[in-house]
């Protein structure tokens, strides 16, 4: 308790201290956030957290002090007392301060204070805690339950609004670079065989390194942060990006490095040249393999992917770039006095150049280690609206695109293959996303998913940091599912219909789609069902969410969160004395709705995704049902059923929109879903 106070007072001017009991709390620093029982108070209040801050005495700040009616022109269309602004800005320092070794739980709160200190008090914080409270607001944004303006005093639609207004997070300042003297190596674990590699290719370099193992004797003269082998790479390459003073790091993950200076200095000129984060190139092996890490990740209703179709490319030779033909075509040969081509990407390789200002401000997820750190930095980089996007006008001149929607855009990295990266001679592990090829019908990705540090480290992390346990961290960080690596690989990470499924409402009360693992239970059970009511005779039609998706495309809508069946009355009782005991016997669970009308088929007891088998007063005909397509299969719909779907969506059933929200709701508590 007293060194969170400490560390936090030590942040602070003197003259704001006062206010500090406000905003933060001593609790007990983790790597990770303790979360309470109740999923709806956990999103919406923050009730239970600790992680650090005491989230219910923040809301009751905001309640009371930024409660305040503004202004339809003001940012967040509230107005906040000094004290609380004070307070705001001060609890916003403390997790900047904290933010590279922990992660903070309360999305909602981070929203608010976030949200809070750059709208109305910007100009108290430098430029480096500017672009990083973007990065944090974007990531909370993207984490939040819809902000209701019963519990927190601002909106989600204003803070969008707010983000779209401000300078973009990275404003590439000119980088004035001389030779290494300008480039700090970050070596999270470093073993004594890597550290004889840089020190013969790189005499002289500054180097800021973490022993791989407890054993490791690092060179004397370069800045090693103890007991590195015990923590994740991504929490110290925060912890060194707070300490550098050069302009550019040279990150290495692994021990791969470039052969020499002059492939260090064709990076920065990249960097200086163009307004990428990172600059790297392809790495060959120690078995002559070529290994390309430049990829555009595909993510879309809970998949990663990786697609080595580039969009677009930097070019630096324009005269070379007006002709199809080389230099081959040419007298004279000049290329390796000229700048070769790079491919844009949104992957990082384990070895990269980067502008110090801008990878302090993504940051690295802190508990996450190695290649999967590289690879959740580089979602966040690529999907956080980073930087400003510019148009080219007629005659060739930049010009900023005025505000509004969509005025920033992701970062980007460049892999340039004029870049030679060699791995150092005995040291070389398989790598994550480098290869897509399947040497001997065995992925060289595998071990990234196992259990063994030392495949694919040449630290001795604790069992924690283990492949497998790190790659489940990833995918839950990033709300993931399915993994499909360059090699076609997929890999599943979700749900199946023997363990409890993820909490609904963690995605429905968020408006995201279904997960694909969900979907896949409650399409089991759909068909499970069908079978059984067809063996036994009884009599149903499908109705609501489910026949809508029929409608629309002949599948299960994406965000939906159950079935709804209509059972016909005379055959309701026998679900109770047939069906009941069959599911039973066939190890899935149906229990009765407290409302008596209603039974619930879920795919064990304590998974609690649902087929709800109901019954309702609408007269269907059993003689004169039509077959409607769902998932691939046909299954009984009352006739006419576009008069169900009018009635209970309306007459705009067709539109891809959310549920409607009656006007008379909207007026009364405006949410501007829209």
């Amino acid at each position: 308790s007293q060194l969170w106070s400490q560390l936090a007072m030590r942040a602070l001017p003197s003259s704001r201290r006062h206010v500090l009991p406000l905003a933060a709390v001593a609790i007990a620093l983790s790597a990770g956030a303790a979360m309470g029982d109740n999923i709806i108070e956990t999103m919406a209040w923050c009730k239970g957290i600790n992680d650090g801050l005491d989230w219910g005495q923040i809301l009751r700040l905001a309640k009371s002090e930024c409660g305040h009616d503004a202004e339809e022109d003001e940012p967040l269309r509230i107005r906040c007392s000094a004290e609380g602004l004070d307070a705001a800005v001060e609890a916003t320092r403390l997790v900047l301060l904290h933010s590279g070794e922990h992660s903070f739980a309360c999305a909602n709160g981070l929203v608010f204070l976030l949200a809070v200190a750059l709208a109305y008090a910007g100009e108290a914080l430098s430029a480096a805690e500017l672009a990083r409270s973007k990065v944090l607001l974007w990531q909370a944004l993207r984490e939040n339950f819809m902000l209701d303006a019963s519990v927190w005093p601002v909106k989600t639609h204003d803070v969008l609004e707010l983000f779209d207004a401000l300078p973009a997070a990275l404003q590439f300042p000119s980088l004035e670079v001389t030779g290494l003297e300008s480039v700090t190596f970050l070596v999270p674990h470093c073993s004594e065989e890597l550290a004889l590699a840089i020190r013969q290719a790189f005499p002289g370099v500054v180097v800021a390194a973490g022993a791989a193992s407890a054993s490791a004797q690092l060179p004397a003269g370069w800045e090693v942060l103890d007991h590195a082998w015990e923590r994740p790479g991504g929490a110290m390459l925060n912890r060194m990006l707070d300490a550098i003073e050069t302009p550019l790091v040279l990150v290495v993950m692994g021990a791969a490095l470039p052969r020499g200076v002059e492939d260090i200095e064709r990076m920065a000129r990249v960097l200086q040249r163009r307004r990428v984060v990172a600059a790297s190139g392809p790495l060959v092996d120690e078995q002559r393999v070529f290994s390309d890490f430049c990829h555009r990740l595909q993510l879309r209703h809970y998949r990663l992917g990786f697609n080595s179709v580039y969009e677009r490319s930097l070019i630096f030779d324009e005269a070379s770039a007006s002709s199809v033909r080389g230099s081959w075509f040419h007298e004279e040969d000049n290329t390796g006095e000229k700048e070769g081509p790079c491919k844009l990407c949104e992957t990082l390789a384990p070895v990269f150049l980067a502008r110090t200002d801008a990878l302090r401000a993504i940051g690295f997820h802190p508990a996450l280690d190695s290649e999967w750190a590289l690879l959740d930095a580089a979602i966040r980089a690529t999907r956080t609206p980073l930087l400003e996007l510019r148009s080219v006008g007629s005659k060739g001149k930049e010009h900023a695109r005025p505000s509004g929607w969509r005025r920033a855009a992701g970062a980007t990295f460049a892999s340039c293959p004029f870049v030679n990266i060699r791995e150092a001679e005995g040291l070389g592990r398989p790598h994550l996303y480098g290869r897509s090829d399947i040497p001997d019908g065995v992925a060289p990705s595998e071990p990234w998913f196992g259990d063994d540090v030392a495949a694919v480290s040449v630290s001795g992390l604790a069992g924690r940091l283990r492949p497998a346990l790190q790659a489940q961290l990833f995918m839950d960080a990033n709300h993931l599912r399915d993994f499909m690596g360059p090699d076609g690989v997929v890999r599943h990470f979700g749900c199946n219909l023997a363990v409890t499924n993820c909490p609904v409402p963690d995605w429905v009360y968020r408006g995201w789609a279904i997960p694909p693992c969900c979907k896949e239970t409650m399409r089991h059970l759909l068909f499970y069902i069908d079978e059984v009511f067809r063996e036994l005779g009884l009599r149903y039609i499908v109705t609501d969410g489910v026949l809508l998706g029929s409608y629309k495309f002949g599948r299960m809508l994406d965000w939906d969160a159950d079935v709804d069946l209509h059972i016909h009355n005379e055959d309701f009782p026998r679900l109770e004395a047939e069906v009941q005991h069959r599911v039973k016997r066939d190890g899935h669970h149906l229990r009765k709705h407290a409302n008596n009308d209603s039974w619930l088929l879920q795919a064990n007891d304590h998974n609690y995704l649902l087929i709800e088998l109901n019954k309702r007063i609408e007269p269907w005909d059993p003689e004169r049902v039509w077959r409607v397509p769902i998932e691939g299969r046909l299954f009984p719909a009352m006739e006419d059923a576009h008069f169900n779907l009018s009635a209970w969506y309306g007459l705009s059933f067709f539109k891809h929109r959310l549920r409607h929200v009656p006007e008379w709701e909207e007026e009364h508590r405006p949410m501007f879903c829209a």
